[in-house]
């Protein structure tokens, strides 16, 4: 008895909350998001190696051999070594997957992962995040970032652009 009481209790606790919130004003919708200019890249890519088929979609990576960056607070180096890992999708798109380091004029070493996606049209977005050292570039393990990816100034080039959203 005492088990069936407490059950119809909690119902209609629940019943009376869930009818307060429905009849509630809808929330004020969020501000539009603002992003400032951290900094511009001109990488330096190698021809890409074709993996082929997989389970997941047609992989290949692009080296990255080198570049430079440059923004208002941060500019320096794109250093050989990274790749840019795609599978391309049989809707399309082709997913991407970016891994490789820069180093800034005061000799700082920061890890960028940059994912994101290319699709019909010219679209190329990214994510970059970084993984920056204790110092002037830890600003940059703070918060979240968009990138646009483009043809670079010349063959073996593509430009990325990164914004910090505010």
């Amino acid at each position: 008895m005492r088990t069936s009481t407490f059950r119809v209790l909690v119902l209609a606790v629940v019943a009376t909350l869930f009818s307060a919130y429905s009849r509630a004003e809808s929330p004020v919708p969020p501000a539009p998001l603002q992003s400032e200019f951290v900094y511009e890249a001109v990488v330096e890519i190698s021809a890409a190696i074709e993996i082929g088929a997989t389970p997941g979609g047609t992989r290949r990576y692009i080296p990255i051999t080198g570049g430079t960056f440059e923004g208002p607070k941060i500019r320096g180096t794109i250093l050989p070594g990274g790749a840019d890992w795609q599978t391309s999708r049989p809707d399309g798109v082709t997913e991407v997957d970016a891994l490789y380091s820069i180093r800034t004029d005061d000799g700082a070493v920061i890890i960028v992962r940059n994912s994101g996606v290319i699709a019909a049209g010219g679209y190329m977005r990214t994510a970059p995040r970084f993984e920056a050292p204790a110092g002037p570039h830890a600003w940059l393990n703070q918060s979240q970032f968009v990138g646009s990816v483009a043809g670079g100034p010349r063959p073996g080039t593509v430009i990325i652009r990164v914004f910090r959203v505010l």
